[in-house]
């Protein structure tokens, strides 16, 4: 250990050794530690080794006074009890004079306070002190600039060891898990893991499952934990015993925080007391162990100390209880309301009445800081949340969910959102609260668009339409369409997505809502854009990038940002799409919006594949599939995984290439998104003729082509078509190859898609050239190289020219 070979280098380099001081919980093994210690060290300490408990924690034993602890000590030391002094200070004079050129080691165990210990000690440079104690001895560790070890639970796999040695078994491999989970149950805890392995040691007929089940059937844990007269909960009962009355309800009301840690903030509200009084109760609990600090201004209870608190507050009154819990929601539904005002689009006035017993709110006033508190507070809102419907106030959880839905929509998780709004629908529907229940709804269906399950959203959504429209709330019922349009978009369906967007854009225009019309603009734009009418689509971008910009809502700036970098990536050329999509990239990032980072990633990752920048779109593309993977957005890891194999598949890594282009198209046909099929298979195309499987290959363009023609997507066609050609070229079918250039060519410049109609020019020049046509096919060279240098793609600029190289003068 870490301890030894420090003093032990000390000792052998005669320097002055420091004194250790070793804090922990109850039950964290601290006695043991120094009592192990000692005894490995005792060789370097060839003066005398003096052990003595000082009973700050001993049941029926006062906190040892110094003067009698040092009348133990010297006796201890050889000195008789007529010749040892009765003052205090005499004594700790003759202590350290008796030590003074020894090399001794002294442990003072279970120690209660710098004031207890400081007489104790030798004071000699060449004497090791180990001091024991469940309080923090800050006081003692700044005077005596001693060295601090907090001991702390085991690592599971030391935890599974300390069981198997104190139940003196082998456990078979099947058993692991067994055991596994028994450790977790004890939280790790040293004292815990032995007093419960203990039986299986006697007993060693006893199946550790019976273990396992006797377990699992008690309320609670720390009643099992136990031997003879020692149990954990009696460990736990000596510190808290110590605390005062006041001290004594607020650790009991801690017990009732269903989240894994806390601040001042909500220990004030569970306990009716200002965060400032709530702060200084918890670090009074610090001091003594019963709480952790994982994190400047974060507490956390250990699973067991929880358990005894929460078994300590089973004597106080339900209504006291009930009445904690209610406070802790309340607060937490405010503080979250708060934050969602800097993070939504649509934040109102909070929902609902406030309970007077909540104080004070933590300083929420930006979006920077609404986002860091959303983020720490996450795992303790979806506690609140379970906890919630249990409560009276069933009003809480609709209410909390639909203040945690803009950050779970920026940041996720999604499965967690789903089932969080899913319940929240039911909360408020069963309470006959129908605008939450249709809120909740809405933002249910948002989810499984985002997700791509989009029948869900479809019935989803509609369920939220009807109840919007039967209390007649326009503004909901415009803002269920907006979403309804998208669903419809993804889902192939242009004509009812924009009967849904029209709709909704003329409500928002009625009620005076530029946020709603710039909402609707954007996704017709998006309608437009999938239709391959691109003009209009990008009218209606730009007539949203106007308003959101005068709103000053950079979400929606970023938005349209992003789609019209899009557009201008298949119509105008790709450095002013790259632009785009670096400015959209970074207001995102800005904002934490990591759906929103993503997409941009994407569409920034495709423009660099293109541009024949494939270390920059391989990083981008990477980076988007990471985070859409972790929010769970299918459509987007669909897009990556297609783009990603599209890199590797022209840098030369087929088998990478296959792979990652199968996987793309698996999701695209589980979420039936038959454009993002209809690439998948091209793309597919064009490995299977590059790798050499011909058949295959044309197999694949003809699938994708019946799609594109049934979607009216010009530029799938298109692309189809001269993936096509490059096909019947290769196998020396001019004549048949030049047909589906000269289709692509006329489909291209029709749509004013300027990267096929380059490739399309490209290919008929090269059926040109081998029909001995060389003046034609320099002309269509020459077009090529124009229009792949006016889009930014110098690969495609420097072929044609190489290409218009070699054509006869």
């Amino acid at each position: 250990m870490a301890l030894v070979h420090n003093v032990t280098q000390t000792a052998e380099a005669k320097r002055i050794i420091p004194v250790y001081v070793i804090d922990g919980m109850p039950g964290v093994g601290k006695s043991a530690f120094a009592v192990h210690a000692a005894h490995m060290l005792q060789d370097h300490f060839p003066d005398g080794q003096f052990y003595i408990n000082l009973h700050a924690h001993t049941t029926g034993h006062r906190p040892m006074h110094p003067a009698d602890a040092l009348f133990e000590l010297l006796a201890a030391g050889g000195v008789r009890p007529a010749h040892i002094p009765a003052a205090l200070d005499a004594r700790a004079a003759l202590w350290r004079k008796r030590l003074a050129r020894s090399r001794a080691l002294v442990v003072l165990d279970n120690a209660h306070s710098r004031k207890q210990v400081l007489p104790l000690l030798p004071g000699a440079s060449h004497c090791l002190v180990m001091v024991t104690s469940r309080q923090r001895l800050t006081g003692l560790l700044a005077q005596q600039a001693s060295i601090s070890l907090a001991l702390g639970t085991l690592p599971p796999e030391d935890a599974a060891a300390l069981f198997g040695r104190m139940a003196n078994r082998h456990f078979k491999p099947a058993e692991k898990g067994l055991v596994d989970d028994l450790t977790r149950l004890c939280g790790y805890l040293p004292l815990a893991i032995c007093l419960l392995a203990s039986p299986l040691a006697s007993e060693p007929q006893w199946p550790i499952t019976e273990l396992v089940r006797d377990l699992a059937q008690t309320k609670h844990h720390l009643s099992r934990m136990g031997a003879e007269d020692v149990t954990v909960e009696a460990a736990f009962d000596l510190s808290y015993r110590q605390l005062s009355v006041n001290l004594r309800r607020f650790f009991r009301r801690l017990g009732l925080h269903p989240g894994p840690d806390l601040d001042p903030y909500a220990a004030a509200a569970l306990n009716d007391t200002t965060p400032d009084q709530a702060r200084q109760s918890l670090d009074a609990l610090y001091h003594h162990h019963l709480v952790d600090q994982p994190a400047f201004g974060r507490y956390r209870l250990h699973d067991l100390i929880r358990q005894y608190a929460v078994m300590r507050a089973e004597s106080d009154a339900p209504a006291d209880l009930g009445a904690a819990t209610a406070r802790l929601l309340d607060y937490y539904r405010r503080a979250a309301e708060s934050a969602s005002r800097h993070l939504s689009r649509r934040a109102g006035p909070p929902a609902g009445a406030s309970n007077g017993a909540v104080r004070r709110l933590p300083p929420i006033n930006s979006r920077h800081a609404a986002m860091s508190w959303m983020r720490v507070e996450q795992a303790n809102l979806f506690a609140c949340s379970s906890t919630a419907p249990a409560h009276p106030a069933e009003a809480v959880l609709p209410a909390l969910a639909t203040a945690m839905a803009p950050y779970l929509g920026l940041a996720g998780p999604w499965d967690r959102a789903i089932s969080l709004h899913r319940a929240a629908a039911a909360t408020a529907g069963a309470a006959g609260n129908r605008r939450a229940q249709a809120d909740a709804l809405r933002e249910l269906g948002t989810l499984h668009r985002h997700t791509g399950s989009y029948d869900d959203a479809e019935t989803t959504l509609g369920q939220a339409l009807a109840l919007h429209r039967s209390s007649g709330y326009q503004r909901g019922v415009a803002d269920v369409l907006t979403q309804l349009g998208g669903v419809r978009r993804h889902a192939g369906d242009p004509v009812r997505a924009t009967a849904a967007l029209r709709s909704a854009l003329a409500i928002y225009q009625d009620l005076g809502v530029p946020q709603g019309r710039a909402e609707a603009l954007n996704e017709i734009g998006l309608v437009f854009w999938a239709s391959g009418e691109y003009g209009e689509a990008l009218a209606a971008q730009r007539e949203a990038l106007a308003l959101y910009e005068e709103l000053g809502d950079p979400h929606g700036t970023a938005d349209t940002l992003r789609q019209i970098g899009g557009i201008q990536q298949l119509t105008v050329g790709y450095p002013p799409a790259v632009d785009a999509h670096r400015r959209s990239l970074d207001i995102y990032r800005d904002l934490g919006d990591r759906h929103g980072e993503a997409k941009a990633l994407n569409y920034l990752g495709a423009a660099h594949c293109h541009m024949g920048e494939y270390d920059e779109s391989r990083d981008a593309l990477a980076q988007a599939l990471t985070i859409h993977g972790e929010l769970g957005y299918r459509p987007g890891q669909a897009n990556a995984l297609n783009y990603l194999g599209i890199v590797l598949c022209q840098t030369g890594a087929y088998p990478g290439a296959r792979r990652l282009m199968m996987q793309a198209l698996a999701m695209y046909q589980g979420m039936r998104n038959r454009a993002g099929q209809a690439d998948a298979l091209n793309q597919l195309g064009v490995l299977d003729r590059l790798t050499g499987d011909t058949q295959s290959a044309a197999d694949r363009h003809g699938r994708a082509l019946v799609i594109f023609e049934a979607l009216s997507d010009a530029l799938g066609q298109a692309e189809a078509l001269v993936n096509l050609g490059d096909l019947l070229l290769l196998l020396d079918q001019e004549g048949e190859a030049v047909i589906r250039y000269r289709r692509a060519l006329e489909l291209a410049e029709r749509a004013r898609l300027p990267h096929p109609e380059a490739n399309a020019l490209l290919g008929a020049g090269r059926c040109a050239a081998r029909a001995g046509a060389p003046a034609e096919a320099a002309g269509l060279f020459r077009q090529a190289q124009a229009v792949f240098q006016r889009i930014g793609v110098p690969g495609g600029a420097k072929t044609a020219a190489d290409l218009l190289s070699d054509c006869p003068r």
